[in-house]
């Protein structure tokens, strides 16, 4: 089991979603949705709303099975949760055996939680892919992608820094940016875009940016890029507030 969360701060929204068919056939199944829930708890700091896609979701209808959901919902009801509400509805699938209203569609889902819809992800689902880390001993943000991925259009630009600006809801200091680039190619012709978000994050009191493991040749990143990992938490670590000035992408470029 699998679940993939999305956190919007902005809006009080937690979504949750299973990235693969799940089964909840015993309480033991039940416990495990609810360790990787507790888990995204680390994330959340106030109250929330929930918003549970129950596509990939199955359960076996048993008093043991209800029981574990409501004590689940019942649990998290004391850690911020304010409401909860699933769409997908499928009664082969036992939803009615959820402790909260299921209802077929998103869109009905969020008018009955009091939200606006999600935006709708890229085709590409570029958006979860995606992977932040806060580091908050270090004053670090760790950005990874679970899949390969080449930036090349304004759109995953400004879907990139939708995401990183969501992030630092969390924030209350001075943070730097690392990126592994394992999966990440970029296009030069997003360098502009990269630019300004650069500059709109040293707004948000981001320090430097630096990325490592390559997976095309170094200069082809608007930044700094260590071979390893270590490195380039090292040099963070040695750094201490510093300025951020080379996550210029027209000066690496040209360099």
């Amino acid at each position: 089991m699998k679940v993939l969360f999305e956190h919007d701060f902005q809006k009080k929204l937690m979504t949750q979603a299973f990235e693969a068919p799940v089964e909840l056939a015993k309480p033991s199944d039940v416990l495990r949705w609810r360790s990787q829930w507790t888990a995204a708890l680390g994330s959340w700091h106030s109250p929330y709303k929930l918003l549970v896609d129950a596509t990939n979701l199955t359960i076996h209808d048993t008093p043991e099975v209800r029981k574990a959901l409501e004590t689940m919902v019942k649990f998290f009801q004391g850690f911020y949760l304010r409401q909860v509400v699933g769409y997908g509805f499928d009664a082969a699938k036992s939803h009615a055996a959820l402790p909260f209203t299921t209802l077929p569609t998103e869109e009905e889902a969020a008018i009955e939680l009091g939200v606006r819809v999600p935006a709708k992800r890229e085709a590409t689902d570029f958006r979860s892919t995606i992977q932040l880390q806060n580091h908050f001993q270090t004053h670090t943000v760790e950005l990874n992608f679970s899949e390969p991925v080449k930036i090349e259009t304004k759109e995953q630009v400004a879907t990139l820094r939708s995401k990183l600006t969501n992030n630092l809801m969390q924030w209350h200091s001075k943070w730097s940016l690392m990126i592994d680039c394992t999966n990440l190619e970029i296009s030069p012709d997003v360098d502009e875009e990269f630019d300004k978000m650069w500059q709109v994050l040293k707004g948000f009191f981001m320090k430097q940016v630096i990325g490592y493991s390559p997976k095309v040749a170094r200069e082809s990143y608007p930044f700094d890029v260590y071979r390893a990992r270590h490195k380039a938490a090292a040099f963070i670590e040695g750094e201490g507030n510093f300025s951020g000035d080379k996550a210029d992408c027209k000066s690496r470029r040209k360099a």
